[in-house]
Parts: C-alpha cells; structure tokens; sequence
C-alpha cells in the first residue's frame, strides 16, 4: 500500500489513541455496561474524558473536538492488543442493538463495513452485513479516491492498491449480495 494511502486510512484509529485517555480496556468495560444501560454510564466515561454525544451512546467525544460513531470506533479497535476481538464485538452488537447507526460514518465517510474492509476483518464484514449493514451505500468523503464508492467498489479499489493482503474471504462475502 502506498504511503498516502497508509496516512488516509490509518487516521480513524490514530484518532482514537490520541482521544483516548485510558486503555482501550477500560472502555471496552464501561461502554459495553453503558451501551446495555444508557446514560447511566456518563460519570464513567466523564472520568476517562469521554462522553456520549446523546442517550443511546452511539457517538463518543473527548469534547475536545474528537467524535466517532462507537460502532466504527470499535471496529478499528478489533485487532488492537489492548483490546480482546470479543469485547470489541460485544460492543459492535450491543450498539446495533440499541438502534446504533450501522452505516454511521467515521470522519473520512468510511462507514464500519467500510472500515471492517479497510482492516481486512472478514468477521466483522460478516457481522455487519448480518445486521444489515449497506454495502451499496455511498462513500460521502472530501477524499476524492473514497467518494462515491460502495463497498465493493472500495473493495476493489483497495484490491489494486494493496496486492500484498489477502482479501479473499471479504470478496465472498460481498459478493453473496451483489445483485
């Protein structure tokens, strides 16, 4: 993958680590109650200097002007060592449970299938597209390479890109839906 690409992509869970002022752990812990219990969870989260943005907690602020859909948050925390990949995905399913956006964008406009096919995560392709999650949605992003993409498009894009990745097990899943 091209350096410009490593910086576009790399941005949304960059951002997270700096917005973050605990372990992820810890979060994972405290948003996964919060989601299951709504706003009761705010002083926790208060503590660690983030916040929902309304009572369903489907967006997280530092309120220093960091703010991330929770879904796509967590599916770029799949993979991260302080993170264990269940915990993320109890925190994915939680949050389409409690009527979280799905689709939601990052701020690149990458939604979390998006984002789940830009980390080569087939399991979290799966689980999105499960929950009905729209892969002919179109990318809205000022990056111009991104905008105007569905996910098989963006797919394809990364394909040529980055030869080096196996994406193999996500092309079977999209393409179980293409019409």
């Amino acid at each position: 993958m091209n350096e410009g690409l490593v910086r576009l992509f790399r941005v949304p869970l960059r951002e997270m680590r700096l917005a973050l002022a605990a372990p992820v752990t810890g979060l994972s812990v405290v948003l996964a109650c919060g989601l299951a219990v709504g706003t009761a969870w705010s002083a926790p989260l208060a503590s660690m200097g983030l916040r929902t943005t309304d009572a369903t907690g489907c967006r997280l602020t530092d309120g220093r002007g960091f703010e991330a859909p929770t879904i796509v948050l967590m599916a770029g925390a799949y993979r991260e060592r302080s993170l264990k990949s269940d915990m993320a995905l109890k925190i994915i399913d939680v949050a389409i449970a409690a009527g979280c956006d799905i689709d939601g964008p990052d701020a690149l406009g990458l939604s979390p299938l998006n984002a789940a096919i830009l980390y080569n995560e087939p399991v979290l392709v799966k689980r999105f597209l499960d929950g009905g999650a729209n892969p002919y949605a179109k990318i809205a992003s000022q990056k111009q390479m991104l905008n105007g993409k569905d996910s098989f498009e963006f797919l394809d894009l990364l394909e040529t890109r980055d030869k080096r990745r196996d994406r193999h097990s996500i092309r079977v899943e999209l393409d179980t839906l293409r019409h």
